[in-house]
């Protein structure tokens, strides 16, 4: 079988997303976060075992080289910041330029065009991967909180309570919920939240208003009277409106689901620098255990990673929350979870609801590729 391309998209992601909001998803929220079957395609990528490459120090015999890393200002992306103050880079013999991006769609766009080669990304893998064929190889976190959903306190959804016994955290019902206005980014974890809300309130997206703005805008607009619900994927902006009165409804760890990122590596650069991805994935494991043992380190590096990323809308107690409620995945936990679970089970939804094609879950299938991680372990602990 021929590998999966752009075809498999019945329009850009964009449109997907936008049509996948107007039929209001029905029983998608249930998939995401759940293990699926996995689709058996005729191809697979490559894995460890199939590969056979013995876990040795190819760093010894490479020439120094260059990759380019995609980022956002949030945690998963942190790592980048441990291996430049920690000299990772020179350690496993490669000068990293890091190229930032404010949210997942435009860093999948900038895949498209050949911009990086590597970098963390959560729903935006679902343009990423079926279009531009890009390989996923290693989920970034082990454990995270903090994508909330937040009203004001004077709301009906807040005065409605709790009313689903099986989610005491999740506040609001039909009658409260029904025409508001949600602020959230279409195709990013904001708009899964939301589509998980609603149906548990017994809805659909038909039955509110979704307003589509930046991620980075979200906080702005909500704390300037735009909306009646905010979905904030970024949990130092949750943890603000919080501190400044307004009140968590719901969240994905309160709503049952739980929120990955995925390191994704271009086409080229998985199938023509191997041993150089190798190399940066055993710094960013090294950089990611550095960060999982210390959280006053933890809380160091996050804070001077948004920064340097423009960020100003969090204080050092709310990095320490999202700390407490974070953790990366390292050499030790890997192999706890099913790399790209996450992910098949996001594009299950669209699937699911006919707006995006079954091919983009074969293409997931296909690029879903262990063997780089498994090298990387193997390089960290030769070089330790």
């Amino acid at each position: 079988m021929k590998k999966t391309t752009n075809r498999y998209f019945m329009k850009s992601c964009a449109v997907v997303l936008a049509l996948a909001l107007a039929m209001g998803l029905g029983g998608c929220a249930d998939k995401a976060g759940e293990e699926t079957p996995a689709v058996e395609p005729e191809e697979k990528a490559q894995t460890a075992s199939e590969t056979e490459v013995e876990a040795e120090d190819v760093t010894e015999t490479m020439e120094p080289f260059s990759i380019r890393v995609g980022t956002m200002p949030y945690y998963a992306s942190v790592p980048v910041q441990v291996i430049m103050d920690e000299g990772l880079d020179k350690k496993y013999g490669f000068e990293m330029t890091v190229l930032n991006f404010a949210s997942g769609g435009p860093m999948a766009e900038a895949l498209g065009a050949g911009e990086w080669d590597a970098g963390p990304i959560g729903a935006g893998g679902m343009t990423a991967i079926p279009n531009y064929n890009a390989y996923l190889i290693y989920d970034v976190e082990s454990a995270m909180d903090g994508a909330w959903i937040m009203a004001r306190a004077d709301s009906d959804i807040v005065k409605a309570g709790s009313t689903i016994a099986d989610f005491p955290d999740v506040l609001g019902d039909s009658e409260s919920v029904r025409g508001k206005r949600i602020l959230g980014t279409i195709g990013n974890i904001s708009h899964y939240m939301a589509i998980d809300y609603v149906e548990k309130m017994g809805l659909t997206m038909e039955d509110v208003e979704f307003l589509n703005m930046e991620t980075s805008n979200v906080y702005t607009a909500f704390v300037s009277g735009e909306g009646d619900i905010a979905c904030m994927g970024s949990p130092t902006a949750a943890m603000k409106l919080m501190d400044e009165g307004y009140v968590r409804i719901g969240g994905l760890l309160q709503q049952g689901k739980s929120q990955q990122d995925c390191m994704l590596l271009s086409e080229d650069y998985y199938k023509n620098n191997r041993d150089k991805a190798v190399a940066f994935m055993a710094a960013w494991l090294e950089a990611s255990e550095m960060l999982n043992a210390d959280i006053d380190y933890e809380v160091e590096m996050c804070s001077k990673f948004y920064s340097a990323q423009g960020r100003s809308d969090f204080t050092e107690e709310d990095v320490r929350r999202e700390c407490e409620w974070c953790a990366y995945t390292d050499a030790s936990n890997y192999k706890d979870k099913e790399i790209g679970a996450w992910m098949r089970g996001l594009i299950s939804c669209y699937v699911d609801a006919g707006v995006m094609d079954a091919g983009v879950l074969e293409a997931l299938e296909q690029n879903i590729a262990t063997d780089i991680i498994e090298d990387a372990v193997a390089l960290m602990k030769e070089k330790a």
